[in-house]
C-alpha cells in the first residue's frame, strides 16, 4: 500500500478515536468506552503493522495512552465530594393508611377475592379459615414449612414488642421472663446496671466509665448493645410524625391517633441481612424463596424486642415495629433519615452497609433521650439509580418504573405500582414470592473488596454511574454480574404467571372490611390485568442474561387464551380455584357516609380530599410543605 494512503488512514483512525472520546465524555456510556478501546487498539495495530514505529511515534503513543488512563483514573477514583443528600420532600405530605399498602390491599380484597383467599388455591385439609381481626385470612397455607416457622417466630415476638396496645390492637402482651412488672416500663428511672458502668468500648470513646446519661453516651450505648444483640448496625433519628400510619392494619382500620404516640420521639433501627446465596438462588421461583425474608424479619424482630425491653426496664417507653405486619410507622424513611441509605428505583431504601435492599429492619420508638446520627449524607444511590434500570428490567410484571422520578404525596422518588407488585407476589404461580429486583440490584452483592471499591467509586465519581448503569443499553454492571447458582434450575427467571380473577371481574365500592371503608378512590388500576387481559406483560421479548421475559409456554393457556393456574409443582393439570366471595360488605353511599360521620367506621388516604378522610388530618403536620428537619423538630418539642 502506498505510504501516503496508509498515513491518511492512520490519521483517520485517530480521528475516529477522538470522536469516540468525545462520545465517551458526553455520554459516559459503556458502549462508548468499549468502542474507544477497540478503535485505539485498531489504530495502534495499523500503526505498527503498516507505518512502522519510530521512537517519536512510540513516545506519542505512550503519552496518549498514559494520558487517557490518567484522566479515566482521576474521574473514577479521585475522592470527589458525593452529591448532596437528595431532598425527597417537595410538597405537602399526608400520613399513609396501613390499610393501603400492597399486602394489606391484597389481604383485604381490594386486588380481588382469589388473591385475598389465595390459600384456597392449593388447599390443605389441616388448615381452616378463621376470622382474624375482621378479615378472613389463610395463614401461609401456600407456603413451605420453613417459611411458616420463620414467620411464625415474628408472631411470637408480636406479644413482646410493647407493654400496651394502641388503636385497640387485639394482641395479648406477655411479660418477659425475670421481670416483675408485666413488661411495662418502670415508674422511675434506673441505670444501665447497679454500678452504672458503661460498656468498655463506649467508655473509651467518651473518656469516662461512670454513666452520666448524656444524649451522646446514651446513643453510643444503644448502638453498641444493638450490634451486640446481632444487628448489622444501628441507626438513630428523630421521628417524623407523618411516618405514623393513619389506620392500623392489625385491627382492620382502627385510627392511629397521634395523641396515643406523642411520647415516642426517637427511632432506633436495627438491621438483619437476607442471605445473598438464597437471594441469588431462590429469588421467587421456588418454595424456599420466602424463607430468606422470614429469617431476616424474625431476626430483626428478636433483636428489637430485647433492646426495647431493656429500655423499658430502665424506665422509658419503647414500642417495636417489626415484620410481618406489626409496624405502626412506615419503615423505610427511618433508613433514609438516620443517614444509612437513600431511596432507590425500587421505592425502598437502599442501605449499602446492609446489602443494598437485601435486609429487613425493625424500629424501636422511644422517649429515651439520645443524640441522633450525624446529618444525613449521600451515598450516590439515588444518582446511580437514575442511570441504572436493572431492577425495572428484571421485574416480571413491569411494576418498577423506568425513566425519572415522579411526585406522589409530595415526595419525589420512584413509585412502584404496589398493586401489581403485591398481586404477583401473593399469587405467584412460579414459586413463593418474588425478589428479582433485589437479586439484580448492584448493591446486593456480598461485601467483597471489589464490591466495596465499586460502592466507593459510584459514591464519589461523577461518571461511574453512567458507566456502570444500564439506562439506554447494557451497563458495565451487567458485564460484571456473576452467578453462584447451585443448579441450573435455580436463579433462572420463570415466565410471569399469577392467580387470575374471573373474566370480567370488577370490584364494588364502597366496601366495609373490618372497621375500614374502601371507596372508589381506592380501586386498583390493574383490575383488567388481574383477570388475564394483558397478562403476557413482564418484559415481553426483552432478553436479559439469556432469559426472554414474559413468554408463557402455550400449554399454560386455556381455550380462551387466558393463562391457566398451573403451578410447576402440579404438572398433572390445572388447579381449580373455588369461586370465593370477596371480603367485607358492600355498602350504599348513604350507609358509608352514616358510618363515617357517626364514628362507627373509618377511611382515608393521602390521595383523598380532606373532607373524605376519617379521622381528619392533623393541620400541624399535614398542611403545607414541611421538611423532615422541621417536622421532626416540631414533634420532639411537642408536649
Amino acid at each position: 500500500m502506498d505510504k501516503k494512503i496508509a498515513t491518511y488512514i492512520f490519521y483517520g483512525l485517530w480521528g475516529v478515536v477522538a470522536a469516540c472520546l468525545v462520545w465517551l465524555f458526553i455520554s459516559a456510556h459503556i458502549y462508548a468506552l468499549l468502542t474507544t478501546f477497540l478503535c485505539v487498539a485498531a489504530t495502534l495495530a495499523w500503526w505498527g503493522a503498516v507505518l512502522g514505529v519510530t521512537p517519536r511515534m512510540r513516545a506519542i503513543a505512550m503519552g496518549t495512552i498514559s494520558g487517557f488512563w490518567t484522566v479515566i483514573a482521576v474521574l473514577m477514583f479521585f475522592p470527589f465530594s458525593p452529591p448532596d443528600a437528595p431532598e425527597y420532600i417537595v410538597g405537602e405530605v399526608h400520613r399513609f393508611s396501613e390499610m393501603n399498602h400492597g399486602f394489606a390491599r391484597a389481604m383485604a380484597g381490594v386486588l380481588g377475592p382469589k388473591i385475598a383467599n389465595h390459600g384456597l388455591v392449593y388447599e390443605d385439609a389441616q388448615y381452616n379459615y378463621a376470622e382474624i381481626y375482621g378479615m378472613k385470612r389463610q395463614l401461609w397455607q401456600n407456603s413451605s414449612p420453613g417459611a411458616r416457622a420463620l414467620f411464625g417466630a415474628t408472631v411470637v415476638t408480636d406479644m413482646l414488642r410493647a407493654p400496651n396496645q394502641i388503636a385497640n390492637e387485639p394482641q395479648k402482651v406477655l411479660p418477659y421472663p425475670l421481670t416483675t412488672f408485666e413488661g411495662a416500663y418502670r415508674d422511675h428511672k434506673i441505670g444501665w446496671n447497679p454500678g452504672d458502668e458503661l460498656l468498655a468500648d463506649v467508655a473509651k470513646k467518651v473518656g469516662y466509665k461512670k454513666a452520666r446519661y448524656t444524649p451522646e453516651e446514651n446513643a453510643l450505648m444503644v448502638k453498641a448493645l444493638g450490634k451486640f444483640f446481632g444487628s448489622i448496625d444501628v441507626g438513630i433519628c428523630r421521628v417524623d410524625p407523618r411516618w405514623f400510619f393513619t389506620h392500623d392494619l392489625i385491627n382492620a382500620g382502627t385510627p392511629l391517633h397521634l395523641e396515643e404516640v406523642k411520647n415516642l420521639k426517637y427511632g432506633i433501627q436495627v438491621f438483619s441481612e437476607q442471605n445473598w446465596t438464597r437471594i441469588n438462588n431462590d429469588p421467587g421461583e421456588s418454595w424456599w424463596s420466602i424463607t430468606k425474608s422470614g429469617t431476616a424479619y424474625s431476626n430483626s424482630a428478636w433483636i428489637a424486642v430485647r433492646l426495647a425491653q431493656m429500655l423499658r426496664d430502665m424506665g422509658y417507653e419503647a414500642r417495636v415495629g417489626h415484620g410481618g405486619q406489626d409496624y405502626e410507622t412506615v419503615e423505610t424513611p427511618f433508613s433514609v433519615y438516620n443517614g444509612f441509605g437513600e431511596f432507590g428505583r425500587m421505592s425502598d431504601a437502599v442501605v449499602p452497609a446492609a446489602g443494598g435492599a437485601r435486609f429487613k429492619s425493625a424500629t424501636i420508638l422511644t422517649n429515651f433521650p439520645m443524640q441522633v446520627d450525624a446529618e444525613r449524607r449521600s451515598y450516590g444511590v439515588t444518582r446511580f439509580c437514575g442511570y441504572c434500570d436493572r431492577c425495572a428490567r428484571a421485574c416480571p410484571v413491569n411494576a418498577i418504573p423506568m425513566g425519572g422520578r415522579t411526585v406522589e404525596n409530595g415526595i419525589e422518588m420512584w413509585h412502584v405500582d404496589k398493586d401489581r407488585c403485591a398481586r404477583f407476589r401473593v399469587g405467584n404461580l412460579n414459586g413463593n414470592c418474588c425478589n428479582e429486583c433485589v437479586k439484580v440490584c448492584p448493591y446486593n452483592k456480598p461485601p467483597t473488596l471489589f464490591h466495596l471499591l465499586g460502592n466507593y467509586v459510584v459514591e464519589h465519581s461523577p461518571i461511574a454511574g453512567r458507566i456502570f448503569g444500564s439506562v439506554g443499553g447494557l451497563g458495565l454492571e451487567d458485564w460484571l454480574d456473576y452467578d453462584n447458582g447451585l443448579s441450573e434450575d435455580f436463579g433462572v427467571n420463570e415466565p410471569a404467571r399469577w392467580i387470575l380473577e374471573d373474566p370480567g371481574y370488577k370490584n364494588t365500592f364502597p366496601r366495609l372490611v373490618g372497621q375500614y371503608i374502601f371507596t372508589e378512590a381506592d380501586r386498583s388500576p390493574d383490575e383488567e390485568w388481574a383477570t388475564g387481559v394483558g397478562a403476557e406483560m413482564g418484559k415481553v421479548g426483552v432478553k436479559y442474561q439469556g432469559v426472554v421475559f414474559g413468554e408463557i409456554p402455550k400449554q399454560y393457556f386455556d381455550a380462551n387464551g387466558r393463562p391457566r393456574n398451573v403451578h410447576k409443582d402440579y404438572p398433572e393439570g390445572e388447579q381449580k380455584i373455588a369461586n370465593v366471595e370477596n371480603l367485607g360488605r358492600v355498602l350504599t353511599q348513604e350507609e358509608a357516609e352514616h358510618l363515617l360521620k357517626t364514628g362507627q367506621a373509618f377511611t382515608g388516604g393521602w390521595y383523598k380530599k380532606d373532607e373524605d378522610v376519617y379521622p381528619p388530618r392533623s393541620p400541624k403536620y399535614e398542611k403545607g410543605r414541611l421538611s423532615y428537619a422541621e417536622a421532626s423538630k416540631l414533634w420532639v418539642e411537642e408536649e
